[in-house]
């Protein structure tokens, strides 16, 4: 598309394309930092599930296509000049009423989630989505010579968006708290505010009524329907890739819901929409040629998977490359599918955030709120691969529809990679589904109950959680982390310390309930009733002990606040979120509380076992800070024949107020005084506005 312009100042240009460039990374920058910072704060209420992120994908979806709505329709009178400064109002007024406080509901937590969401963000968030559309529309009336096609900013969006997840959690998080981290932002949300205000500047008001160009310019006449064929092209290559942005994000975060890792499969994502919407984006075949150099690295990956390697670092690179070719692959053709007019950038971005809502909302919600123990992981992938399938199969129906030129390989190697990515999602869920005796999906976890060499196991994500021995004259014997050989078994066994009333954060099957002892009272606090369900159910460990038990649901934080001070002899913190411990139970805060419900004479144990993070200098740093004296125990060595039989070893940390206690860790159990290192002390304590887990990054 041409327009009759007398030629601009070369000078100009420059000054132009950075200021738009400025305007729409910064704007996307914002949008996903806003993003991370708020899904940080809503896991403490809903015990750090993996599930909270997945839910904000789906409010930023929905939100995000509220805004190419509003962009496709309502900014058309801003491409037109009737409207701009309306728009910045709008932008002004959204952060004006940012509130930035959090409601809990009485809901399901989806819906409280979402709730929560709309009232404290959505007005502004539905201001930074508009920006990359509404910059494109702005850009092709100004002077710039590359105003006819505008769709690398979409690019730049994407970089700016890249840049805030990828500076969130090693940078931002470790350096600066909650409410610092909203100053920053709204600082920048100020900056934002400026470059719009330039950039409205930069549209010629001679072209806001078309007078001046011999060629319809974009938005001065109605735009032309998109053919049917391109919008559920375009829908169809969006749903997949988020589809698989999901499917991966869940797998991922099986052992450990942290922004660190949602930020990985998001941020290569976000790298496949900056490669294929830049100026130059890869042809078909160098795409292709790409995909399948991944797919060689994938591959690779899978052997040592497959082999069992004794690390994670097969399965994350496996699934990060799948993830990066089936991503590379959509997104690529979304850029060859797209529309050579630009009146039509409206309703393709409409289209392609209609269809990542889609994609997100299937794997996020219907898939786990309507097929209960039905949805495993592997149909999680069945569906992506479908999906995948699909988005291919329309692209090559509306290049034949509309007689457009194909590489004579092109299709059969990206559908060929389509379909190992089909082969190794499912066979992956096959992996983490097999042997199973129930399966159990809900907004706080996947569980599995499943028998293997005679050993009943309660699988939370991918980390056991809990083992008991299927032969009669063995059920009940605690097991895995909690046998009697253990700290904490040794510890629950003693004379020594004192104790009638116990309480224990995390259920797990109850193993810790066969320490139990006529006459003493339990309380277990748990999250999710379903864990609950499973563990009478399946082990013997509630039922059989001897001590009097109660099972609270809720929050631990929340629900010990009812107990009465000083109620509690030992207090035992074993909740997990897979192999990760919810780090809101974690902080000085939280540590306060239990030793506020600790007798004088209390005890505090805390379960620090994880192959991705060492806890022991978190609570050694607040053992220092709260004044109490802390301990961790020496590790059981077992033998080859008691790992067989069910038992683990594991790593346990105490704390105690009282010096009497403390001595007969030291001396009776297999105890040992922590002492604070000077660049221990440096360090900021865990609060429930800091946490900085790059320092627990098991070494």
């Amino acid at each position: 598309m041409t327009t009759d312009l007398p030629a601009p100042k070369p000078s100009t240009h420059g000054f132009t394309g950075t200021l738009f460039h400025l305007w729409v990374f910064l704007g996307s920058f914002l949008l996903f930092q806003v993003e991370l910072i708020l899904a940080r704060l809503l896991l403490p209420s809903y015990g750090s599930s993996a599930a909270i992120w997945t839910t904000c994908l789906v409010f930023y979806q929905a939100v995000l296509l509220l805004g190419y709505f509003y962009s496709s329709r309502v900014a058309v009178a801003a491409h037109q000049g009737r409207y701009r400064w309306a728009h910045l109002g709008f932008v002004l007024v959204a952060v004006v009423v940012f509130p930035f406080r959090l409601h809990l509901f009485e809901l399901h937590p989806v819906a409280a989630i979402l709730l929560t969401l709309t009232l404290s963000l959505g007005l502004p968030f539905l201001a930074l989505s508009t920006t990359s559309v509404v910059a494109q529309g702005w850009f092709t009336r100004t002077e710039h010579p590359s105003r006819g096609d505008p769709f690398f900013l979409y690019g730049t969006s994407n970089a700016g968006a890249l840049t805030a997840l990828l500076t969130f959690p090693f940078l931002v998080e470790p350096a600066l708290d909650i409410q610092e981290q909203l100053v920053v932002w709204y600082a920048g949300y100020g900056a934002f505010v400026v470059f719009a205000l330039l950039c409205i500047r930069r549209v010629r008001p001679a072209l806001a009524g078309g007078s001046t160009t011999s060629a319809p310019a974009a938005g001065t006449e109605p735009a032309p329907r998109a053919p049917r064929a391109s919008r559920i092209t375009w829908l169809l290559l969006s749903a997949s890739a988020n589809a698989l942005l999901l499917a991966v994000t869940n797998v991922l975060t099986l052992d450990a819901s942290i922004p660190l890792l949602w930020i990985l499969p998001l941020s290569l994502y976000l790298l496949t929409l900056i490669v294929c919407f830049s100026k130059r984006p890869p042809t078909p075949t160098g795409l292709n040629r790409l995909a399948l150099g991944s797919l060689a690295v994938a591959a690779g990956a899978a052997l040592f998977a497959l082999a069992r390697a004794q690390t994670s670092l097969p399965s994350l690179v496996l699934h990060s490359a799948v993830l990066w070719v089936g991503c590379l692959l959509m997104h690529g053709n979304l850029v060859w599918c797209r529309p050579s007019d630009p009146r039509l950038l409206g309703s393709f971005y409409l289209h392609v955030s209609l269809g990542g809502l889609v994609g997100t909302l299937l794997l996020a919600l219907v898939v786990p709120l309507t097929l209960g123990s039905l949805a495993l992981p592997y149909l999680d992938h069945g569906i992506t691969g479908l999906l995948l399938l699909g988005g291919l199969a329309a692209r090559d129906m509306m290049r034949r529809g509309q007689g457009m030129p194909v590489p004579k390989l092109a299709p059969y190697v990206s559908s060929g990679a389509a379909l190992f990515v089909v082969a190794v999602l499912v066979l992956s869920g096959w992996m983490l589904a097999r042997g199973r005796i129930e399966g159990s999906r809900t907004f706080y976890g996947l569980y599995t109950v499943k028998d293997a060499e005679g050993l009943r196991l309660f699988q939370h994500g991918s980390t056991v959680h809990g083992v008991e021995n299927l032969h009669p004259d063995e059920r009940g014997e605690p097991l895995s982390y909690y046998h009697r050989g253990s700290a904490v078994g040794r510890v629950l066994a003693s004379e020594r310390i004192p104790r009638e009333r116990v309480a224990v954060v995390g259920l797990g099957i109850g193993s810790l309930a066969a320490y139990g002892r006529p006459g003493e009272h339990w309380d277990f606090y748990e999250l999710d009733p379903e864990v609950e369900r499973l563990a009478r159910q399946h082990f013997s460990m509630l039922g059989s002990s001897q001590a009097e038990l109660r099972v609270l649901a809720g929050d631990a934080r929340l629900r010990m606040e009812e107990a009465k001070d000083g109620g509690y002899d030992v207090i035992v913190l074993d909740a997990f979120s897979s192999d990760f411990v919810p780090t809101h139970l974690l902080t000085r805060e939280a540590l306060s509380l239990y030793l506020r419900k600790l007798a004088p004479e209390g005890l505090l144990l805390f379960h620090v076992s994880s192959r991705l993070f060492d806890l022991v200098p978190v609570l050694t740093r607040l053992s220092t800070e709260l004044r109490v004296q802390g301990l961790v125990n020496q590790t059981e060595r077992l033998t080859a024949e008691e790992l067989a039989s069910g038992r683990s070893p594991s790593v346990w940390f105490a704390m105690s107020a009282n010096s009497d206690v403390a001595a007969r860790l030291t001396q009776e159990l297999p105890f040992q005084p922590v002492d604070t290192p000077p660049e221990l002390k440096d360090r900021r304590v865990w609060s429930d506005s800091y946490v900085n887990l790059l320092h627990a990054l098991a070494h």
